[in-house]
């Protein structure tokens, strides 16, 4: 099996560093290992070194029983005093080197600029970005820029609006979005299905201003009906009843029929761009 090189780092809990005479000691019993000694985060000690060696598993063993071996020669420490180690391949060791000691920082000019959109925009973003606040000024808060980055990969929609995560619907529930959006489109139903046939047979038009379906009104508990409720629940469509100027063009028996249509965060999930986008869309709250 080929050897590799990997560095492995040994910490322990010590009360207070070795003296410069023994750390020499250390370093001269294993300088062919390129070891180094410091201090670690939580204050304890740390020794690291290189070795050739068949895997990690075996660069670790090897690694702690020589600097376990070195330590307790020179009384520097007990066997229960190690807090762990840890093992990396050169390149690996090598990449972290190399990292910022600080990471690159984002502002709300530089949210804007990575999430593509306005200023005015960016600081509507603020809650949803607080996971990656590093501080906030004066001048404004200031987030990770990494973090960002992946907000702005996976949740953010920069034509425009935020993606939501996908909303489990039933066929009939989503029969019956579809066939809305169609009407919002202007289109229709691609592939229409038994489910999206049982909604046609409850449609009586489009109304409104073209984009709305008026629904023959339906039993409390009937398939629609809870498909209805399903979709006012998650917040997809939005609901009226039928005006009185409207009321003179039905015939008779409509008077309980629902006007139905998508709200903005329904045009979000659809994928649409409606024929009434305007003002009032932009309003609604995300």
């Amino acid at each position: 099996m080929t050897e590799s090189t990997y560095n492995v780092r040994v910490e322990y809990d010590v009360s207070k560093m070795p003296s410069d005479a023994i750390i020499s000691s250390i370093h001269e019993d294993l300088s062919r290992y390129d070891v180094s000694v410091g201090s670690s985060p939580a204050g304890g000690l740390t020794v690291r070194l290189f070795l050739q060696a068949d895997s990690p598993v075996d660069a670790g063993a090897r690694g702690v029983e020589y600097v376990q071996g070195t330590l307790l020669k020179h009384g520097v420490v007990q066997v229960h005093q190690m807090t762990g180690y840890e093992v990396l391949t050169e390149e690996e060791f090598d990449r972290r080197l190399a990292e910022p000691l600080v990471p690159e920082l984002a502002g709300m000019s530089e949210v804007a600029q990575i999430t593509g959109t306005t200023r005015s925009r960016a600081s509507q973003l603020r809650k949803k970005l607080e996971p990656y606040l590093v501080q906030e000024l004066v001048s404004g808060p200031v987030y990770l820029a990494s973090g960002v980055r992946a907000f702005a990969e996976k949740e953010y929609n920069r034509t425009p609006g935020v993606r939501r995560s996908e909303i489990p619907l039933t066929p009939l529930e989503r029969a019956l979005f579809e066939s809305l959006a169609a009407a919002a489109a202007g289109t229709e139903v691609p592939s229409p299905t038994t489910d999206h046939q049982a909604v046609a047979r409850v449609i009586e038009g489009v109304v409104g201003n073209g984009h709305q379906l008026q629904l023959h009104a339906q039993p409390s508990g009937s398939d629609i009906a809870g498909a209805l409720d399903t979709l006012l629940e998650h917040g997809l469509v939005r609901t009226r009843k039928i005006y009185k100027k409207e009321m003179r063009e039905l015939a008779a028996g409509h008077e309980e029929d629902l006007v139905v249509s998508l709200t903005v965060k329904g045009e979000r999930h659809s994928g649409i761009t409606t024929r009434s986008t305007g003002a009032s869309g932009q309003k609604e709250s995300q």
